[in-house]
């Protein structure tokens, strides 16, 4: 079994987060043999964040100014049975390398590939903050194609109190065979009526975008996608998939006619 690691830390495996990920991992290990590939975010050279050329998506990922300096996170990715995502809580949300790293894969939104894919994830914190990192990062990698199959908040002056630190070694212990499992079992799960949305407004772009570069379109082309309601074979539900048609035709008919309202909150 092959475990990709993406350690959004400038404190590295010494910092709390990377000791939540080492016990996770040394979890792991007692219940199957297996390498682990790590990428720390920090070490990237991404720049101080994306530049918003859009590149990767009209002229391909490798138009992207930052391609190599991303490129051994992609190879972790793309070579794991399983990727840990990891970041600790800042000011309530990701870590400012684990957004910078998000969004230098943003192309991933339009072209899909990580079906099939289970990930874990796992944040720490001081305080509160968990809910917003880990739903942010849960939903980013969705339109990548990974599915979550559990995630972890830590609190990191908790670990210092016995009777915490039992649950989070529990819920380790846990963690660790749903994640073994899920890598034996295989496959994409059910997509979900959001699934099946994204699915759609992600057509809608790619459509759109067709003449600004056709990368994207012959990505989508290839697989048959624009023609299909999901991206793997796994089994659509039907009520779900008329929901998602539904909030399509909305969408369509309000870029069609101009009347798609700003967002107001």
């Amino acid at each position: 079994m092959r475990v990709g690691v993406v350690l959004g830390t400038g404190h590295g495996e010494k910092g709390t987060t990377g000791a939540v990920v080492d016990d996770l991992l040394a979890r792991m290990r007692q219940r199957t043999d297996m390498e682990v590939d790590l990428v720390r975010t920090d070490e990237l050279a991404l720049g101080p964040s994306c530049p918003a050329c859009l590149a990767c998506m009209t002229a391909g990922e490798q138009a992207c100014p930052n391609n190599d300096n991303a490129a051994p996170a992609r190879a972790v990715m793309d070579t794991a049975d399983l990727v840990i995502f990891a970041t600790p809580v800042h000011s309530f949300t990701l870590s400012a390398t684990m957004k910078r790293f998000v969004d230098h894969f943003a192309y991933l939104i339009h072209r899909p590939r990580y079906f099939g894919t289970p990930a874990v994830l796992v944040s720490t914190a001081a305080g509160a903050g968990h809910d917003a990192a880990l739903g942010y990062l849960k939903t980013a990698i969705r339109r990548w194609g990974f599915h979550t199959v559990a995630e972890l908040g830590v609190n990191g002056p908790g670990l210092e109190k016995a009777p915490y630190r039992a649950k989070v070694d529990r819920a380790l212990d846990e963690i660790a065979s749903t994640a073994v499992q899920a890598v034996r079992d295989g496959g994409e799960p059910t997509p979900t009526t959001s699934d099946l949305i994204g699915f759609r407004v992600a057509r809608l772009l790619v459509e759109s975008g067709r003449d600004d570069g056709p990368v994207d379109a012959a990505y989508w082309d290839e697989r048959g996608w624009f023609d299909a309601d999901w991206f793997t074979d796994a089994k659509v539900p039907r009520v779900a998939n008329t929901v998602a048609g539904f909030v399509e035709g909305r969408i369509r008919k309000g870029i069609a006619n101009g009347s798609a309202k700003p967002y107001r909150g």
